[in-house]
């Protein structure tokens, strides 16, 4: 006979499944995959423009690039990111007509994104433009002055280590695990802010944290398997790194969705009292 804990992990991934394909999340996958690659050069852009609006902020455009060669797509990172940021520095010098419509593409992508999520939560009611417009607004500001913050301190950690100066061992290992917590941060403010409805920090935590383990462990497969067929590289050249690039994404936001998808069931078994919650 199963323990209580094994038997409600049963229950969730069953109700997670049911949610996954009472929402066509599948198809969701495939939106999200393609408004991705519509929206890859303005979110760049936007990103890049926010980091070099100011000298302090300049500083953090190097980070933001290395962060982007190491975890865009394995096998198409040094293909295809050249070509984005050459869009993008093309893109700064567009009559204004042209940079509105960046950032209308910028938000089509967060408004694809919480359509998918609002339809896993099963939510009808959604934020009024006003609503939208701020929490769009707020993801592409603040969100890259944040994650530039991180990612300079994150660099400022590496050089003490490669010059030998002896940092805290807790700082030693939040270094080592940088790929993983910006996983799971990125990951967590999704799942936190997205839903229109109270979400509790707790369940969204433990949604969030396996949603990332499995990110971070398919993340490394795929780069096993692309380091396989790097000989598609030499025959197809830059055609080579689409493929790649669209099958990541695929996967990407098939585990983004799914932790989505285990975030409600928690939420829907606390909101039943159920006592046996992970």
């Amino acid at each position: 006979m199963l323990n209580p804990v094994t038997t409600n992990l049963i229950k969730q991934l069953k109700i997670s499944i049911t949610l996954f394909k009472q929402a066509n999340a599948s198809l969701r996958v495939y939106q999200l995959t393609l408004a991705s690659l519509l929206a890859a050069v303005p979110i760049i852009t936007i990103i890049m423009g926010i980091l070099g609006f100011t000298p302090t902020l300049k500083t953090m455009q190097a980070n933001m690039v290395s962060l982007l060669e190491k975890h865009l797509a394995p096998g198409s990172s040094e293909v295809i990111l050249p070509y984005l940021i050459s869009f993008s520095d093309h893109a700064k010098n567009l009559p204004i007509l042209g940079i509105a419509i960046l950032i209308l593409t910028a938000l089509l992508l967060l408004n694809s994104c919480e359509q998918a999520i609002q339809s896993i939560w099963q939510i009808k009611q959604c934020r009024n433009l006003k609503e939208r417009l701020l929490t769009y607004w707020a993801m592409l500001t603040l969100g890259p002055i944040l994650l530039g913050l991180g990612l300079s301190i994150y660099a400022t950690l590496l050089t003490l280590k490669w010059q030998g100066i002896e940092i805290a061992e807790f700082l030693g290992h939040l270094a080592n695990l940088s790929s993983f917590i910006l996983y799971f941060l990125l990951l967590f403010t999704f799942n936190y802010l997205t839903p229109n409805t109270n979400t509790e920090i707790k369940l969204t935590a433990l949604s969030t944290f396996i949603g990332t383990l499995i990110l971070s462990i398919s993340n490394y497969i795929f780069t096993s398997f692309a380091q396989l067929f790097a000989n598609y590289q030499i025959i197809y050249g830059a055609f080579a790194a689409l493929p790649t690039l669209i099958i990541w994404l695929q996967i990407s936001w098939s585990i983004v969705l799914a932790s989505a998808c285990l975030n409600a069931a928690l939420h829907k078994q606390s909101l039943s009292k159920d006592p046996h919650i992970l």
